[in-house]
């Protein structure tokens, strides 16, 4: 009796060891299938936690600018005796920009100090006599609204920017004695595109190209032109959301 029981129970046992074994491929299957899950869900649900974090980012940005102004017309005409152009010149800018997600408020400066030259033609069929006057003083200041696109994979660190708005431009004109250009302060269109990588820890660098486009109405020129006065520069900045 006693040896009958003694197999019995262990006959038992040998079967429940049996069963929990042939349990654990099964078991150990699930345990990999739902760890695997959570390996994909995971990095996914943060990669779209940070994409919806930078796409509702909301705050202030920095940055400063320096690069070229780029006259693209002569500044002026005063029928066929004289005409003026700027040259090409050093540019440095500095711009603060309130951000809403994709789309945010900038208010922009540049400045710049190009040569004015003159080309004056005293009588018909002669050749112009150049005439350098100096440095101007050109200051430029725009509030443009931007919009800004969220790139999607490796280009993500690149934000493309485009925007428009109301500028003014004061040209403050060298003094000369025998030629009296009046200053002015026109009235200007803000046209603005460039691309922003950002790098780490709020900061970035950009490709800032902007197009002041005004009307130039001054004396002693009898013909109003439309300048453009285009802006290429390099950035640095910081984003404080």
């Amino acid at each position: 009796m006693g040896a009958s029981t003694y197999i019995d129970t262990q006959a038992y046992q040998e079967m429940e060891m049996s069963n929990c074994t042939q349990g654990w491929p099964a078991r150990i299957r699930l345990v990999a299938i739902a760890a695997a899950l959570m390996a994909f869900a995971i990095p996914g649900t943060a990669v779209a936690q940070s994409t919806d974090e930078e796409r509702s980012a909301t705050g202030f940005e920095l940055t400063g600018y320096v690069g070229a102004l780029l006259p693209l017309a002569k500044l002026a005409e005063s029928g066929d005796s004289l005409t003026a152009e700027f040259s090409t010149k050093v540019a440095y800018g500095l711009g603060l920009e309130y951000w809403f997600g994709n789309f945010g408020i900038q208010l922009q400066g540049n400045y710049s100090n190009p040569s004015l030259t003159l080309q004056i033609i005293e009588d018909a069929g002669s050749f112009p006599i150049s005439v350098k006057l100096g440095n101007t003083d050109i200051w430029m200041a725009a509030a443009n609204i931007l919009w800004r696109p969220q790139l999607s994979g490796p280009a993500a660190v690149v934000r493309p920017y485009f925007g428009a708005g109301p500028a003014m431009v004061k040209v403050m004109y060298p003094t000369d004695g025998e030629f009296d250009i009046q200053d002015e302060t026109r009235f200007a269109i803000s046209l603005v595109g460039g691309a922003q990588v950002e790098l780490s820890k709020g900061w970035f660098v950009r490709l800032d190209v902007r197009d002041y486009i005004s009307k130039l109405d001054t004396e002693p020129f009898e013909t109003t032109k439309t300048q453009n006065d285009l802006v290429t520069t390099f950035g640095v900045g910081y984003a404080f959301h």
